[in-house]
């Protein structure tokens, strides 16, 4: 409490927005929402969605698979590019109510997942979903940095179909986020499973899925806006911008990413052209040893754990590129390819971060028009799992994984593709 004049008290500023926030009022991340959940997520202005969202944690609900009986698609369309593009959508922020809603729609009564949360009422709302894949990551970030709210370290369903048969869900022990399609295991479907499968090469022990309701508030500004359907637009733009996501950028690749205004790392991301590529190079420089020369440290400002949960994020991949050749200096490595590079008059490039990846699958693989070509495989990215490993990111089927840094074999080698960042 703070005294103010005559003695009279009143509450801190703190708990002001908080009860501010309780009451639909003005919010910021970590405060107590309408609901009665912590606010993870503020977009920074009203969406079509919303602004907020907020999460509560509950016990029941566990073992529940993604749909009753045997799995089938929620998504029916005659163009397999299209139904790409709808569940290139689902994944992301704001999708989780329009998804759910889909689930319930499609599936009707019985006891799993979405139905489950739907059904809910807690802090007097009802209006509870599943997460999307973009929002449980979201949640598992806030929650990575700041350890909050207690959650068990399981697997938890995501909103978000993957294909007929799959649908995502992430690991909360390390933020994998998994669909357990394409080779990862002899796993013929998911949504009808109750736990999620022990991997090969994992010691992590098969438990059941989790479930976390999420809500957004307040109401959006708008409609669910149309399939998305990024192609090349034929244009060329400058290094200081205006650009738009499918143009031919500064550098002569193609821009996928638009923040949307100036950041600190600038606004556009750019790929480099395809012929940039290479493949084989491990992400570390062999000799070196991690846990004696490691590439994040923890100090005062920050741990190197959540360093590691930073440089996942949009915006990240030069820093995460300096600091990895600051660590390893020269030597024949995936970062210190991307930072040496010189194409086009440009020598600005470097190892995109994991979300910066993620983005580019999304936007140049997934296209219905090609856009961008790269090979089926796993990519590295400059984002830190551990000591021992890096995330990479499948070009097939969007999954992320986290592999062995020193990685360079001939027979299943990853890839490297360089990007930048420019505009603003």
């Amino acid at each position: 409490m703070m005294i103010l004049r005559g003695g009279v008290t009143s509450a801190t500023p703190d708990v002001v927005a908080r009860k501010s926030c309780a009451n639909g009022g003005s919010c910021k991340v970590g405060d107590i929402g309408p609901g009665g959940g912590t606010v993870f997520y503020d977009a920074g202005s009203l969406q079509w969605w919303g602004r907020y969202l907020e999460v509560r944690v509950i016990t029941k609900g566990r073992g529940l698979p993604w749909v009753p009986g045997e799995p089938s698609a929620l998504y029916v369309n005659s163009e397999v590019q299209v139904l790409r593009r709808i569940r290139m959508d689902a994944k992301t922020i704001g999708m989780g109510r329009v998804n759910t809603d889909a689930i319930v729609a499609a599936f009707g009564e019985g006891q799993y997942a979405a139905k489950f949360v739907s059904d809910l009422v807690l802090g007097g709302r009802d209006d509870w979903h599943l997460p999307s894949k973009d929002e449980l990551n979201a949640l598992y970030t806030y929650r990575a940095m700041t350890m909050r709210p207690r959650m068990d370290t399981g697997p938890y369903w995501t909103s978000t179909e993957a294909s007929s048969k799959f649908a995502w869900y992430q690991m909360f022990h390390d933020g994998t986020m998994f669909t357990d399609e394409n080779g990862v295991g002899r796993i013929e479907a998911n949504k009808n499973t109750r736990k999620q499968p022990t991997h090969v090469g994992s010691s992590f022990p098969s438990q059941r899925f989790r479930l976390v309701p999420i809500r957004a508030f307040p109401n959006g500004s708008g409609v669910t806006p149309p399939i998305a359907d990024p192609v090349l637009t034929g244009n060329t733009c400058g290094n200081s911008g205006p650009c738009a996501v499918g143009d031919i950028g500064p550098a002569g690749g193609v821009v996928f990413f638009d923040a949307g205004g100036k950041k600190p790392w600038g606004r556009y991301l750019e790929a480099a052209p395809a012929i940039s590529e290479v493949r084989g190079l491990p992400w570390k420089k062999l000799s070196v040893n991690d846990r004696q020369r490691p590439v994040y440290r923890d100090t005062a400002a920050r741990t190197a754990r959540i360093a590691r949960v930073m440089s996942k994020q949009i915006g990240m991949g030069s820093a995460n590129t300096k600091a990895i050749v600051s660590t390893y200096r020269k030597g024949s490595y995936a970062a210190r390819y991307a930072y040496d590079l010189v194409l086009n008059g440009f020598d600005d490039w470097f190892l995109p971060s994991a979300d910066e990846l993620d983005v580019m699958f999304n936007v140049l693989q997934t296209s219905r028009q090609p856009m961008d070509t790269f090979a089926p495989r796993f990519y590295w990215s400059s984002s830190e799992y551990d000591f021992n490993n890096a995330w990479t990111q499948s070009m097939r089927s969007g999954q992320q994984f986290d592999r062995e840094k020193w990685l360079a074999s001939p027979k299943d080698p990853l890839w490297v593709r360089p990007i930048r960042a420019f505009g603003g």
